[in-house]
Order: structure tokens, then sequence, then C-alpha cells
């Protein structure tokens, strides 16, 4: 049998148990069941996020930016898929994707991605999905937004994504540029992220060849 089978039939057994679980009322007010997909809801930390918020002249200042990063982000990106759209019709190539599964950024199923790859991968999503969603939840209290709840989604065991909820409220009695900041923040820390890993690569290779 095939990982990737391996993989489906264990998703899809997860899943029974997990809805079953839920019907009966045997979970946790605090998990939330769509199909193969939970999330985990929490109100822990917002106190870390209220006094980190204290600074709001400077994290208003660095929303600011961000703003502008996001921008430029979104048209580059859009012109990029453009780009590549247009190439890929004028000059048709092998798809880079031998296997369907190779889609799945899951190590073991996809071919790129070995079983030697997995705890990079989990760390990589974990940092990424603390700093972005992490961002959100600051600017919401530097915005004066509140925070109705934090948490993690997973599909079956495999971290997915995070999420910070905002009082619906809340939100929509902030000014439009509060919320734009709020917006911004996520793509913003992940962009300052990989600025400083892309750094911290350079100056281990150019210490090597030295």
């Amino acid at each position: 049998m095939s990982t990737l089978l391996w993989v489906v039939v264990g998703i899809l057994l997860y899943t029974a148990v997990v809805i079953s679980l839920q019907s009966r009322g045997l979970l946790p007010t605090s998990f939330k069941v769509s199909g193969p997909i939970v999330t985990i809801h929490t109100k822990r930390g917002r106190a870390f996020l209220e006094w980190l918020a204290t600074p709001k002249r400077l994290w208003r200042a660095w929303g600011n930016l961000g703003v502008g990063i996001a921008l430029v982000i979104m048209v580059g990106s859009f012109v990029a898929v453009l780009l590549s759209g247009i190439s890929a019709f004028a000059e048709p190539q092998s798809a880079g994707f031998v296997r369907p599964q190779d889609a799945l950024v899951i190590p073991g199923v996809n071919q790129f991605l070995p079983w030697a790859a997995a705890v990079d991968i989990l760390i990589g999503l974990l940092v990424g999905l603390v700093v972005h969603e992490g961002g959100h939840g600051l600017l919401c209290r530097v915005e004066e937004i509140k925070i109705k709840s934090m948490g993690v989604a997973l599909l079956a065991f495999l971290p997915m994504g995070a999420f910070v909820e905002p009082d619906e409220e809340s939100q929509e009695a902030a000014d439009r540029g509060g919320k734009t900041r709020m917006f911004a923040a996520g793509v913003t820390n992940n962009f300052l992220v990989t600025v400083i890993s892309f750094a911290l690569l350079f100056a281990i290779v150019a210490s090597l060849v030295s």
C-alpha cells in the first residue's frame, strides 16, 4: 500500500472518530470540527499580547511600513503570476509535478520532501504561523480591537494553519487605517522573517567560503 493511500485512510478514520466524539459531546468546547479540519480555540496569550502592544506608536509605524510592503508584494505577485501565465501559453513546458501527490507538502508523500526533512518543515511552518498570526493579534491590541480567541487548525494530526479571531463589533468600530494595518501585519512579519533568514544563510555561506 502506497504512502499516500495510508495517509488518506488515516485521515478518513480520524475524521470518523472525531465526528463521532463530537456528536456524543465528548470533545472539549474549545474544539470545533468541520470534516477532517479541527480548530482548537484558546484565550491564553491575550495578556502577553496586551503587554507586547504597549509601545503603540512604534507598532503603528511598523504597521504603516507593512501596508506599503504588502501593497508592493501584492502587485509584484500579480505581475509575476500574469507573466508566468503568458509564458506558459507562449512556450508550453512540461509540468513541474510529476505525480499529483507531489503538490502536497507532506514528507514521504511528496517525492521532493523526504522524511528526513519533516522536522525542518514542521519548524518552518510553526515559525511562519506564530509570526504571521502573532502579528495580527499584536496589531489588534494596538488598534484597540478585542481578541475573541486564538488557536490552530489541524488536518487530522497535521498543523495546517493558525488564526486570531477578532471580536466583530470591536473590529467594525476600529478606523480604516487601524484595520488595514492589522490585516497587513501578518505579511509584514513573514517578510521580515524571510529577510532575516536569507541574511543568516548568506552570512553562513560567506563564512564557509572565506
